[in-house]
């Protein structure tokens, strides 16, 4: 086979997880679409800290350029009525043309020789990061399209005569680039630092290059500084990267969302982004390892470090795989290389790119959505946070939404007692509060419900959360659960584990009448049976129905 035909196969494996629709980590929606859905089609949607604080950390221009475009197309076709699902799939579509055109275009100038380029797309379409991760919403997603760019101005800038026209250009679109890169994220200058080095020899013989590039840059971040500065509205100027960096500076503030050691990135997120491709890297002096290399090295530095922090350093680290000859030339010895490749990436992909919290989406646009102007209460429970963005024009029936997992009754009273004085729909993300906590909040709707008797109270959570069973077949409890709906791609990772008091529970109620005397020991295979059970795949939608 052709590596042409190879290429295409790779390019419909991704199209098929792009239209899949996980959710890998919230900041896909809450730093992307959410922020801007509102401004565009005038849904209600949820904007986090990081714009509504005093100094915001993030810039819209990156924001506009990924998400608003795009949005903006769609609402020019389709008008301010358009479905929030369709919507989603035209954003993850977009994503997936811009991951393959623009990024493994980019890859194609870096390489040096047609076999060369070759060898960089075959690798890195073949990577189950580039499948997933790379087409969903991330400011990484755009990081790493915007670095791929610099990296091919950058050997072009030093490979041309100053008084070339397209050397002018370059400059130009250089400078525009690195400050387009740190308005969207301010870790961006790590992968550049020994890129540079490549300039050197180009700005001792022509100092007019850096003059271009510096100038470009500084324009191009007084268009970004004064374009913050009227979205949010500040009398002062909003300088987000410089207020994104001192909140980073800040430990306590690096502690909220959670601190991890400093071998984290290397020994952990690599490995789990890379997997056997690691076993076969070959260090090099060209401008992509080195930009992986140095982008790695300076964000380890930091104490907060997510896997997908490293994305923009994954195709550039593949560009510099290569298979021994003597894994390639042994038939028996290929498939096994091959085996493991495609075992590890199909795995990896099904998980992140299908299953991981795979049914929020679908049931918030599909489910929720259609079903609010019927419904009181919706309470979320062990899922990520649901995108409003996603209930569309259905928005407008909420009057009321909490997020944040609660360990206190008396807290949970409070907001209860809080939101009566809403009207519309309310909604409780739970997150990973306790049972005794969402079972409380529930009775206390359930106690409310004669105010709303002919709305409908949900609950969404996962078919194997832990305590889950204790709503199902309570006798005592004011309510009882009637399961209308499940989506059988989802898994809640952060959810993983054992109950055996569940294991126990369900042994007794088997029993012929359900004494508690019956013996419970739970022997291996049901410990077997406990764990596979609940662990299962599955998001359910539950109605709650008031006892009589």
């Amino acid at each position: 086979m052709s590596w042409r035909l190879t290429y295409l196969a790779f390019l419909l494996i991704r199209l098929y997880f792009t239209l899949s629709p996980s959710y890998i980590h919230p900041d896909e929606h809450f730093q992307g679409p959410e922020v801007l859905a509102g401004d565009i089609f005038g849904w209600k949607t949820t904007k986090t800290w990081e714009f509504t604080s005093e100094n915001p950390i993030r810039s819209i221009v990156p924001i506009w350029l990924a998400y608003g475009i795009p949005m903006t197309i769609i609402r020019w076709f389709k008008g301010p009525d358009v479905s929030a699902y369709l919507v989603y799939y035209c954003l993850r579509i977009f994503f997936f043309v811009v991951s393959f055109s623009l990024e493994d275009w980019a890859l194609q100038e870096l390489g040096i020789t047609q076999k060369v380029r070759a060898h960089y797309l075959l690798f890195v379409a073949s990577s189950y990061v580039t499948w997933t991760f790379q087409t969903h919403s991330f400011s990484n997603s755009v990081e790493t399209v915007v670095l791929a760019w610099a990296l091919v101005l950058i050997k072009r800038i030093s490979s041309r005569n100053f008084g070339h026209s397209s050397h002018f250009w370059s400059c130009v679109l250089l400078g525009g680039l690195v400050s387009l890169g740190v308005f969207n994220r301010i870790t961006f200058p790590a992968f550049l630092i020994l890129p540079l080095l490549y300039l050197i020899p180009q700005f001792l013989k022509y100092p007019g290059s850096i003059a271009l590039i510096a100038a470009s840059a500084i324009l191009s971040a007084a268009i970004a500084i004064y374009i913050d500065t009227r979205y949010y509205g500040s009398t002062a100027m909003v300088i987000t990267p410089l207020n994104n960096f001192l909140y980073n500076s800040n430990t306590d503030n690096l502690a909220k969302h959670g601190l991890h050691p400093r071998y984290t990135h290397v020994l952990i997120n690599l490995p789990q982004l890379l997997g056997p491709y690691l076993l076969f890297l070959r260090p090099q002096l060209s401008i992509p390892f080195l930009s992986a290399v140095s982008g790695t090295a300076i964000l380890s530095i930091f104490g907060h470090q997510e896997a997908r922090f490293l994305l923009p350093a994954v195709p550039l680290l593949l560009t510099t795989a290569k298979f021994p000859n003597i894994l390639l030339h042994h038939s028996v010895r290929r498939r096994v290389l091959f085996t493991v490749f495609a075992g590890f990436n199909l795995a990896l992909a099904m998980l992140f790119g299908v299953y991981h919290q795979g049914g929020v989406v679908t049931t918030q646009a599909v489910h929720v959505g259609p079903r609010l102007v019927h419904t009181s209460d919706v309470v979320w429970w062990r899922t990520y946070s649901p995108p409003e963005w996603l209930l569309g024009r259905n928005s407008d029936q909420v009057g009321f939404l909490h997020r944040g997992g609660v360990d206190d009754i008396a807290v949970i009273r409070e907001l209860v007692a809080e939101s009566k004085s809403f009207t519309g729909v309310r909604i409780w993300d739970m997150m990973g509060s306790d049972e005794e906590i969402v079972q409380e909040l529930i009775a206390m709707i359930v106690s409310d419900q004669s105010k709303h008797p002919d709305k409908d109270i949900m609950l969404v959570a996962p078919l194997s959360s832990s305590g889950l069973y204790r709503f199902l077949d309570n006798s005592s409890l004011p309510f009882h659960l009637h399961l209308d709906y499940s989506f059988a791609r989802h898994i809640n990772m952060d959810d993983i584990g054992v109950d055996y008091e569940e294991a126990r529970y369900y042994k007794r109620i088997e029993a012929v009448d359900g004494r508690e005397e019956v013996d419970t020991e739970l022997g291996l295979w049901d410990k077997v049976l406990a764990v596979i059970m609940q662990n299962r795949p599955g998001l359910g939608v539950w109605t709650i129905v008031p006892r009589k």
